[in-house]
């Protein structure tokens, strides 16, 4: 409760300051709760995109899963992350929602709070200030008109009554910034709560899951996987020598039949000279062979008509 001495200008004075203290108060409150709200909000907005982005993950391990059908253990791996990730998101959503509830609404309330605290404040310092304004008007009577009785009773009386309804706004305004500070910090202090219970709830889920998530992922079997692509290889190889094998074959033997036929009249027309000069060679012996036979013949003849 307030105290009020007879001198109204120190009066005045301890009413301004005390004002000035209770305003600075609630405007800070206001300031601070304002920024902490849009943070959060912030926050909330920027988890929930997340969200959305691990999704989309979760989706893309899911499509790639589903497509490989060589690697099992790693088929298997997949559909098992994208599970997780998938379950994941579906917390966080939920703990996105349980912010924006708890959380960024709380702290928006604070604005209209604060307007509440400023408008019973300004009432009480508006009943505060009438008594010091009546209590002003007291002591001017007093000190212009001191015979005056009546016009010092009515001030006396007005002084009274404003003196009385300014100690109920006191009580009423340190009651009121009483409760306005205890909920503030119960607010805080529950708002704060709220939040890192949420974020405790979904990361104990998500360390849970992801855990289960690290041993599908660390059981795939490289080998195993491997092994199988390598089946799957060594078919398609096969059949890639195969068709190589039978290409090369078909095109050397049309390599080779069209080699014979451009060296066909080249072989045939050397044979051909090669006969032909054989023939005129045996029909020039022949022609010599005759030649000296008839010589001998005709030797003969006319050694046979010398002897005659």
């Amino acid at each position: 409760m307030f105290l009020f001495s007879s001198n109204s200008n120190s009066l005045d004075r301890v009413n301004n300051n005390q004002s000035k203290f209770i305003l600075e108060r609630i405007a800070k409150i206001e300031k601070h709760f304002s920024r902490l709200c849009t943070t959060f909000g912030s926050y909330t907005r920027r988890k929930a995109k997340l969200r959305d982005t691990g999704d989309e993950l979760s989706k893309e391990l899911l499509d790639y899963g589903e497509t490989e059908h060589l690697n099992k253990t790693t088929r298997q791996a997949l559909i098992e992350t994208a599970n997780s990730v998938s379950s994941v998101q579906d917390y966080r959503n939920l703990a996105v929602e349980h912010l924006s509830i708890h959380v960024v609404r709380e702290l928006s309330l604070y604005g209209s709070n604060c307007r509440k605290a400023k408008e019973q404040l300004k009432r009480s310092f508006e009943t505060r200030q009438q008594e010091i304004n009546h209590r002003q008007n007291l002591e001017r009577a007093r000190d212009c008109h001191p015979h005056n009785r009546q016009q010092i009773s009515i001030a006396e009386s007005k002084l009274q009554k404003s003196t009385h309804s300014a100690i109920e706004a006191c009580t009423t305004l340190e009651e009121q910034m009483d409760e306005f500070e205890l909920k503030k910090i119960q607010d805080l202090k529950r708002i704060l709560m709220e939040f890192v219970q949420t974020e405790l709830a979904f990361h104990v889920k998500a360390v849970e899951l992801f855990t289960q998530t690290y041993n599908d992922i660390a059981s795939i079997q490289e080998e195993d996987d491997l092994e199988a692509f390598r089946n799957a290889r060594d078919v398609f190889d096969s059949e890639f020598r195969n068709a190589l094998c039978s290409n090369i074959t078909g095109r050397a033997g049309i390599v080779e039949a069209e080699a014979t036929q451009s060296l066909t009249p080249v072989i045939t027309s050397k044979r051909s000279g090669v006969r032909n000069s054989k023939r005129e060679r045996d029909l020039a012996k022949s022609v010599e062979k005759l030649d000296v036979e008839d010589y001998e013949e005709i030797q003969t003849v006319d050694s046979s008509s010398e002897d005659d």
